[in-house]
């Protein structure tokens, strides 16, 4: 049985509707929800929240969902905690809405064209994204792993607008690719694909290959440093990758590391994750040419950072974020120090080993750029 559902936020947007519904649903008219105003979260900053408000009236569209459009939307909607009731329109009809959780608000209204510029395209593919899991997953489920689909969007945005370069490199680019088809595999904390991909050889032929590949976010990697003292700090953890593997000594030296979250920068980031794994304030950010750690599996990406800091009256401590099962221990040392454990076993994860090294390299500019 079909059911009139009134659409006040992000799924006014014909994109992120079709991603939801899996068809176009451009046949809506026009309606609005007295007593109601939209207005912006306070997290995000400009996501919708429906509210109660006297005297309000909430505009919006109305769609006719079928059988299947309805588990699709409820499905979807239950991610993020939002539950149908029914409400009565301006126009008098009947229809059924999603009410959010109480959820704090800026007080500032929810502007639709102002969403679309900042967020549509990346909301839209995280849509595309968990949608694939429907309905086999249960939205519980999917709920918590929202923002790692967002990232992953956002991720992808990212690498599309960054600056290319090809002086040496005389691959054809993205032109010379063709991807005949994408088979989602996994959706979890991370997701992996199969690709099938023909591309264009170096010869001028061409060769078609199947690639599984793991869907990761950007990640910020700062290396905490005082020029002055000429000191570092390194943060150790247990890494699952290392005990899989077999490694008698799991637990891993590394600069400081975390995965951008929707809304941050990568600075912003670098700042956030020195202060929750190292306990520290940065005086200023020197960024780093990042890149890829394992461009053969993995879409992951470094935004790599050294840290400038004062660390003279800095000691070693536990630390780390308990909701997220981290338990760190920082080591301080000097930079010559650090370096010499690059002859010994201790250094094993390479974005450490690459930093330590630029560092030691740039040890006037570093310097120079503390003042």
């Amino acid at each position: 049985m079909a059911r009139d559902i009134f659409l006040y936020g992000t799924l006014r947007d014909p994109g992120q509707l079709e991603a939801v519904l899996g068809h176009d649903g451009s046949a809506l008219r026009d309606d609005a929800l007295p007593g109601a105003d939209v207005l912006c979260d306070a997290a995000m900053g400009s996501f919708p929240v429906l509210v109660k408000a006297n005297g309000g009236s909430a505009a919006g569209k109305v769609l006719t969902a079928g059988a299947d459009d309805l588990a699709r939307l409820d499905w979807y909607e239950a991610i993020f905690g939002y539950e149908r009731a029914i409400v009565t329109l301006a126009s008098g009809a009947k229809a059924d809405v999603y009410w959010p959780r109480p959820t704090e608000t800026s007080g500032r209204p929810w502007d639709l064209a102002e969403w679309l510029e900042e967020w549509g395209e990346a909301v839209e593919m995280a849509a595309r994204e968990v949608m694939v899991q429907f309905p086999s997953v249960p939205p519980g489920e999917v709920g918590p792993r929202y923002p790692l689909a967002l990232s992953r969007a956002l991720s992808a945005m990212r690498a599309r607008s960054a600056p290319s370069t090809s002086a040496i490199r005389r691959g054809a680019g993205r032109k010379g690719v063709t991807l005949a088809r994408r088979i989602p595999r996994h959706r979890g904390f991370f997701a992996l694909d199969e690709l099938h991909i023909d591309h264009r050889r170096f010869d001028g032929g061409r060769e078609q290959i199947m690639r599984e590949v793991f869907i990761a976010t950007d990640a910020s990697l700062v290396l905490p440093y005082d020029p002055r003292r000429d000191e570092v700090v390194l943060v150790e953890q247990f890494r699952a990758g290392p005990f899989r593997r077999g490694d008698p000594h799991p637990w891993c030296l590394e600069p400081v590391a975390g995965l951008i979250d929707p809304g941050e920068t990568a600075e912003d980031c670098a700042r956030r994750e020195t202060m929750e794994e190292a306990d520290l304030t940065l005086s200023g950010l020197v960024p780093v040419p990042g890149g890829y750690p394992s461009p053969g599996a993995t879409t992951e990406y470094y935004h790599l950072f050294i840290g400038l800091t004062d660390l003279s009256d800095y000691r070693p401590r536990s630390s780390g974020v308990a909701a997220e099962g981290e338990d760190i221990m920082t080591h301080v040392m000097t930079l010559g120090a650090a370096l010499d454990l690059l002859n010994t076993a201790e250094t094993q994860v390479l974005p450490l080993a690459y930093l330590l090294t630029w560092t030691a390299a740039h040890r006037e500019r570093l310097a120079a750029a503390s003042h």
